[in-house]
């Protein structure tokens, strides 16, 4: 067994040699053939193929052909019409440099089949008449004015006429004269006529034989077109369904990113005003299970927002949002949401920037989220160390550096530093821990921004990351298109409203952002869906409108324009809760303002301050059902 195999394996491999050897042939004998053809022929495929057997006809057949002047040469009839007709076959060698001189291998197909046909009638003529052994040459005349001149109806047609024309003249010639020359008796001329129809024969085996390899490379690129047509059609499928896998991906992010919100919505905001509630001595015990409820589920929030952002990255549906914004303002609220986390490993954070930076545009909720994380990274891998942010712009860059004592990276490690999960491996992984998103986030962010993030770092000593991000109208997200700007309710306008207005289908938010702004000091009134919130607008004309998006029908944007269609609504402002962070799409509506679930209770009175800020007090604790019976 193991013999027939190695039997047949030697086979292959012979047959694999002589395939080489007959491939490496055919490729120096079309490289001789190509010398002649002009750049112009070649770019063609199909003419470059009749071309080609242009040039096999006109470079082999003249030897055929002279097989009959040698015959006639030796049997001694060398007279006049011998040298007419041997130069008519020798001419034929003129043709491939003429082509390649002039590049036009119609006219010249032309003219040699008119040469040809000349040939034959005159050696019919002379030797033989109708008898002639030259007269079997004639049937080539058309087979190759098919091959040379290609499928035109038109060329053909042509070909057929001068076929006509020489055949008229040739009778015409026969007429006028005395009737064919004996210039050989017939009876020599049998060996001639072998001798020619076997040329002839051999002629057009050679040229069929020629055209049928080329249809058998035409069928082989059919049948690869074919396949790759096939292939493309897989391609298509496969493509569909990976969208529609895709749409349903974020559909269900989307879904479960407003299902898990929801209940991380009571978490942090009970347990924030639980925690107002516990201040006071003998309550310590309770301030920290407190706190560390509401710290798990901001980091609970924190994970969700990193798995859901990234997957828009990743489907390229996250859009900028650009404002201005002032970047000492930036640098400050970056050293508040940090400093916690930076003093609980025992560091010291260093600030490094100029007193005043000034204002500058982009999106300050992508780069804010992009800097939290080298700055949490650094305060997750840095013990009793040092972390400094420092922070420099020129005309049209900001620059943004991270730098700690910490663990630092091995050199090894800095390529995939930035791929997805790429964060920390072995000992660090089981260390410190995370999910391993937020340097590949932070990366995605800032080339989102038209930036980048590149890291510098020992192992043992530290790590220095640096972001940079263009300061002007920068990226091609949203170019040239002009953002409205939110209306803000002044004092006087606001003190002739009414109370705030919110609006959210699960009652569970509509109860904790009531409590939330009561508490404040706002009188609050609640609508379940956007019918009863569009009614209740019109009666009690509120200060300021928070409104969920993710409701039945009709849905928070529904709502929102029709608010904006209402002429007494339409300057009242409108403060969209949601889940997502379509800013862009809020602002084209004409929202004043976003806020991003779970509602933070300091967020949420900061908005209310910023766009209503004399909104009607709340002297006592009113319920839903006893605002609504008033109005309706």
């Amino acid at each position: 067994m193991q013999a027939i195999i190695a039997d047949r394996n030697q086979s292959v491999a012979g047959d694999r040699k002589k395939f080489r050897r007959l491939a490496l042939s055919a490729a120096r004998f079309y490289k001789f053939l190509d010398w002649f053809i002009p750049a112009s022929i070649r770019a063609d495929t199909a003419t470059l193929q009749r071309t080609r057997m242009f040039l096999i006809s006109h470079l082999f057949g003249p030897f055929l052909g002279n097989t009959i002047t040698m015959y006639l040469l030796l049997i001694g009839h060398a007279d006049r019409a011998w040298w007419v007709l041997a130069g008519a076959i020798d001419i034929f060698w003129a043709y491939p440099f003429v082509l390649r001189w002039t590049g036009k291998i119609t006219p010249l197909a032309l003219v040699s089949v008119q040469n040809l046909i000349f040939a034959i009638l005159w050696g019919c003529y002379q030797y033989g008449g109708l008898n002639s052994p030259f007269m079997p040459w004639l049937l080539t005349v058309p087979l190759l004015a098919f091959f040379y001149l290609g499928p035109s109806p038109k060329l053909r047609l042509l070909v057929l006429a001068v076929i006509a024309a020489n055949l008229v003249a040739f009778y015409a010639i026969y007429s006028v004269g005395d009737g064919f020359p004996m210039n050989i008796p017939l009876s020599q001329l049998t060996g001639i006529g072998i001798i020619s129809t076997l040329c002839a024969a051999i002629y057009v085996s050679m040229m069929a034989l020629y055209y049928g390899k080329i249809v058998a490379s035409q069928s082989e690129l059919e049948r690869k077109v074919r396949n790759d047509l096939a292939i493309s059609r897989e391609l298509e499928r496969a493509r569909l369904e990976a969208e529609r896998a895709n749409r349903a991906k974020s559909e269900f992010l989307a879904k479960m990113s407003h299902e898990l919100r929801t209940p991380l919505n009571a978490v942090i905001g009970y347990s924030e005003m639980l925690l107002e509630e516990m201040e006071g001595p003998g309550r310590e015990q309770q301030q920290t299970d407190l706190k560390k409820i509401n710290d798990a589920g901001q980091h609970l929030l924190s994970l969700i927002t990193d798995v859901l952002d990234f997957s828009k990255l990743e489907a390229g549906k996250m859009d900028l949002f650009r404002e201005s914004f002032d970047l000492d303002v930036f640098v400050d609220e970056i050293v508040a949401a940090c400093r916690e986390d930076i003093a609980r490993n025992r560091n010291q954070l260093t600030i490094d920037c100029p007193d005043k930076l000034g204002a500058i545009e982009g999106d300050t909720a992508k780069l804010r989220r992009a800097v939290l994380n080298l700055m949490n990274n650094a305060a997750k891998f840095t013990q009793d160390g040092r972390i400094t942010l420092s922070v420099a712009r020129d005309r049209d860059r900001l620059t943004v550096a991270v730098a700690d004592t910490g663990i630092g990276i091995a050199t090894e490690d800095l390529p995939n530093l930035f791929q997805n999960f790429g964060e920390a491996v072995g000992a660090t992984d089981s260390k410190y821990g995370g999910t391993h998103l937020g340097l590949a986030l932070t990366q995605k962010l800032c080339r989102l921004m038209g930036g980048d993030v590149v890291v510098e770092s020992t192992l043992g000593k530290g790590s220095r990351f640096t972001v940079t991000v263009p300061t002007g109208a920068a990226g091609n997200h949203d170019a040239g298109v002009e953002t409205p700007h939110p209306a803000v309710v002044s004092n006087a306008d606001a003190a002739k409203h009414g109370p705030i207005l919110a609006v959210d289908d699960d009652p569970e938010v509509l109860n904790l952002v009531r409590r939330m702004l009561e508490r404040h000091g706002y009188a609050t009134a609640v609508a379940t869906n956007g019918v009863d919130a569009l009614a209740m607008a019109r009666a009690i004309k509120p200060s300021l409108i928070l409104l969920d998006i993710l409701m039945p029908e009709p849905d928070g944007w529904q709502t929102l324009d029709a608010l904006k269609g209402d002429p007494e609504l339409r300057q009242c402002p409108v403060v969209l809760l949601t889940v997502s962070d379509d800013f862009q799409r809020g602002r084209a509506h004409g929202a004043a303002g976003h806020l991003q679930k779970p509602i933070e209770q300091e967020a949420l009175v900061e908005t209310i301050r910023r766009f209503a800020p004399a909104g009607a007090p709340a002297p006592r604790q009113v319920q839903p059902e006893t605002q609504w019976a008033a109005v309706s």
